[in-house]
């Protein structure tokens, strides 16, 4: 009898080691497990940001600034398509974010429907380069549309013409230069003055080739136009590559939008007299830390601009080279 008495404690107590063991490993394997550990490393804050889903090099270098800013300041951030997620977008209002930062690439009564509902929780909004609603929960970040005019009036001074007749395009594609279309035009006529004879304007759609259709057709139509000025960079490529078709190279000039390697490469081959390049990393960076700063503080600057720069075949000079 004592003898059981012995090995059942024994094999009792090694079952229930062997129990424990078990349900160790069954915890430790479980999503559950690490749900109090993870609290500890909660982040500050969670952002949301909407962007286009097209224009990737823009969005991207966008995103990368964010990411950024975002572990420097110990924030959450996550990333949805405002073009082709309608539905997380319109249940913004419901999910607890602390800020949102989002591209707005229309004007129209669903997004200021839109922007009203987010108002009334006063969930913090940033409005990327586009600002389509101005109210207390409302904020800017982007590029000054008015310094845009005048940097495109300062290359258009680089032809040393004493009478210019040009064509500025718009796009659907960068809709907050066209929103802010009358600050582009007081910026141009500002730095020309006299020397701006006729301004056309026209705008492209989100069709990537609409660039090539409208050249063709302001050349057939209008061949007095001396100076062709783009407003996005995918529009830039399409419209310069329709004049080298049209064997129109010096006759009709080009001012560019964007930076990428092969506007770069038009530049430096005299294709294009300059680019308006504007800072879509700092824009990222700069829209992450508005909304950490109304996180902390409960206000920022309503409107913060980002500046632009402009790329000429001069300040590319030795840091350019050709593949």
């Amino acid at each position: 009898m004592n003898n059981f008495l012995k090995y059942a404690t024994f094999f009792l107590t090694t079952l229930l080691f062997l129990l424990f063991i078990i349900i160790v490993k069954i915890m430790v394997s479980s999503p559950f497990f690490f749900e109090k550990h993870d609290l500890l490393n909660e982040k500050s804050f969670h952002y949301s940001f909407f962007l286009p889903g097209s224009n990737y090099t823009l969005f991207n270098k966008i995103k990368e600034g964010a990411e950024d800013a975002a572990n420097n300041m110990n924030c959450a951030i996550s990333f949805h398509a405002i073009d082709s997620d309608p539905l997380s977008f319109a249940l913004l209002a419901s999910t607890g974010v602390d800020g949102i930062s989002l591209y707005p690439l229309t004007k129209d009564n669903e997004m200021i429907a839109l922007f009203n509902k987010l108002s009334e929780t006063s969930i913090p909004v940033i409005q990327i380069e586009n600002q389509i609603v101005k109210d207390e929960n409302t904020f800017f970040v982007g590029t000054n549309n008015y310094e845009s005019g005048k940097s495109i009036g300062k290359l258009v001074l680089k032809t040393e013409k004493e009478l210019v007749n040009l064509v500025l395009i718009y796009s659907d594609k960068n809709p907050g230069l066209y929103s802010g279309r009358t600050l582009v035009e007081m910026g141009i006529k500002s730095v020309l003055g006299h020397k701006l004879g006729n301004i056309q304007m026209e705008k492209t759609s989100l069709n990537p080739l609409d660039a090539e259709r409208l050249v063709y057709d302001l050349m057939r139509n209008n061949p007095s136009t001396d100076i062709i000025i783009l407003t996005d960079p995918n529009d830039t490529m399409v419209a310069v590559q329709a004049i080298i078709d049209l064997n129109l190279v010096g006759t009709v000039q080009v001012i560019g939008f964007g930076d990428n390697e092969i506007i770069k490469e038009y530049i430096y081959k005299g294709l294009v007299i300059g680019s308006i390049v504007r800072n879509p990393y700092k824009i990222g960076y700069t829209a992450v830390m508005a909304l950490y700063e109304i996180s902390i503080n409960g206000y920022t600057s309503a409107y913060v601009d980002t500046g632009i720069n402009i790329i000429t075949a001069e300040n590319l000079g030795n840091n350019y080279e050709e593949d």
